[in-house]
């Protein structure tokens, strides 16, 4: 009975480490969407539109961008999107978010850092620093003291060489503090194509090191089960300061209270996304007693007092040393078999802190659908990133060739937001009562929202069309109406004819007229077909 005992201990033990280091653990997936159970009306939709940034807060290096999310579509899927723009030089500060995200990168370069609670600091720059002259003398004093209480009764050359020799310790100790530089969390490069997942409460922050503007699409999942508060999405930084003093700030509030209730919920949002540094609201006193050996300025400037930069500066003097693709793999493995031969990890720290934070889905030679004369098809979710089981999102990037088709094709399980990078392109979308909701041109930096079960076809312009779709299912699967592996090519031929009362034969070519996946060619009259043989001789 006592083996017994101990065995169930144990195994209780190791199901509280795992809730501990796994707090996004898919298992949370049971519970439903507290958004779904509130807003569930506000998916009927008759009408979608393809919507630009209603709004736009500039800072010292970059601007961010704010899409209207009090649309129908935007309730109903419970998207929230953002477009930041990060300047050469500029930094993103340090913030976490109360619903989990994916990021887009859609133009530059960069360096992107996570801080997840509970990894170990893996990371050590090659940066050097001394200490500040007031701890130095702090410990030399400290040192005194300790040497003149032994005794009043030495004389002044015993004082002076205890005096000497603590010094010696004290400089030996900062020596040994000196060589060790700074340990950090893992970063890593960022550039286009890239996708960037964070869960609720991880905080993150980029920096852009390139000639060039940095641009990323963020879209938040306001009605994931991580989000324990509304359905409003919230941002937290840990430092800087909105551009708007406090004074503003209240009356803005009054005005929107004499305002009409849309102008009130969509300023009240846009403000909970970039409002202020969370350390502004704790006093002076509690944050010199938390850290201790700063001074008066550093405490005024960890709440951004008279700080009017917002949430995007210039950075002075930040020397990142970034490790490459393949160090990182190489630091990994390295850190598995550190940590797995020190018997200081359990197997499930390695297991979640070394999770990769980044996959591209702009590379041809990943594509997971490719036809060489009308696209390809880039596919990231939790089969490729893992991280993404934990916070149910995806991305999609798809690449169409002048005039080629994607779809029809709706979503089995997710909402889907279509985010257009490039090109422009004709987007028809029909809903559950058969009708046309969406039927218009889109071009670059417009976001469509297309719910769930929504059908929808892609026609490229001239110059074909790119966009990525982000989705709030970490496997989100899509159903083709028509290709080879459409619906209807899964239907019986009979079945099919009696469907669509129309002949046998009919019902066979209308199931085989397409040898293609998802992606296809324009269609092309006998002449076009002449003219393209002849050019290809």
């Amino acid at each position: 009975s006592t083996k017994l005992i101990l065995s169930f201990s144990l195994c209780l033990m190791v199901l509280s480490c795992s809730a501990q280091l796994l707090p996004w653990q898919k298992g949370q997936r049971s519970r439903p969407h507290h958004g779904h159970q509130q807003f569930q009306h506000q998916c009927d939709i008759q009408r979608l539109t393809a919507s630009e940034p209603s709004r736009r807060v500039r800072s010292e290096a970059g601007v961010t961008e704010i899409w209207d999310h009090d649309t129908p579509e935007f309730r109903c899927a419970g998207f929230v999107a953002v477009r930041v723009v990060i300047q050469p030089g500029g930094l993103l500060l340090p913030s976490y978010s109360n619903a989990p995200y994916i990021t887009f990168v859609e133009q530059g370069r960069g360096v992107q850092g996570v801080v997840v609670p509970g990894c170990p600091e893996t990371f050590q720059s090659g940066s050097e620093f001394e200490y500040p002259r007031s701890q130095r003398d702090q410990r030399s004093r400290q040192s005194e003291s300790g040497e003149s209480s032994r005794g009043d009764q030495r004389s002044r050359q015993s004082e002076s060489e205890e005096s000497s020799r603590g010094d010696q310790r004290s400089r030996q100790s900062e020596s040994e503090e000196f060589s060790r530089g700074d340990q950090h969390q893992k970063i890593f490069r960022i550039r286009d194509g890239d996708v960037i997942p964070s869960p609720a409460g991880v905080v993150q922050w980029t920096h852009n090191n390139g000639d060039n503007d940095l641009i990323s699409i963020t879209l938040y999942d306001a009605n994931s089960f991580q989000n324990q508060l509304d359905e409003n999405v919230r941002n937290f930084f840990l430092a800087g300061q909105s551009k708007q003093s406090r004074e503003d700030r209240r009356s803005q509030r009054q005005t929107r209270e004499e305002g009409s209730d849309r102008q009130s919920r969509e300023s009240q949002d846009d403000e909970a996304l970039l409002e202020a540094n969370i350390l502004s609201g704790f006093e002076d006193e509690i944050l010199q007693e938390i850290f201790r050996n700063v001074d008066q300025e550093t405490i005024s400037k960890l709440r951004g007092e008279n700080d009017q930069r917002g949430f995007i500066v210039q950075a002075r003097d930040l020397k990142l040393r970034v490790p490459e693709e393949y160090e990182e793999e190489l630091q990994r493995e390295r850190g598995d078999r550190k940590r797995g031969g020190s018997g200081r990890s359990n197997g499930l720290e390695q297991a979640f802190c070394n999770l990769k934070f980044r996959q591209n889905v702009n590379r041809p030679s990943r594509a997971d659908v490719f036809n060489p004369r009308a696209g390809r098809i880039n596919t990231v979710d939790s089969n490729n990133l893992p991280i993404l089981e934990f916070i149910q999102l995806s991305a999609q990037h798809v690449v169409l060739y002048k005039n080629a088709i994607l779809g029809p094709r709706w979503n089995l399980n997710a909402h889907s937001a279509l985010y257009v990078t490039r090109g422009e392109g004709r987007v028809q979308v029909v809903g559950d009562e058969g009708r046309s909701v969406f039927d218009d041109n889109v071009q670059r930096g417009q976001i469509l929202v297309v719910p769930q079960g929504f059908a929808v076809v892609l026609k490229a312009g001239r110059e074909g069309l790119e966009w990525v779709e982000l989705k709030n299912d970490d496997n989100a699967i899509t159903s083709p109406i028509a290709g080879k592996t459409s619906v209807l090519r899964a239907i019986p031929v009979e079945v099919l004819a009696n469907s669509y009362d129309i002949s046998t034969k009919e019902a066979f070519r209308l199931k085989n007229g397409r040898q293609e996946v998802e992606v296809f060619r324009p269609f092309q009259s006998r002449d076009e077909k002449e003219r393209e043989r002849f050019s290809i001789v």
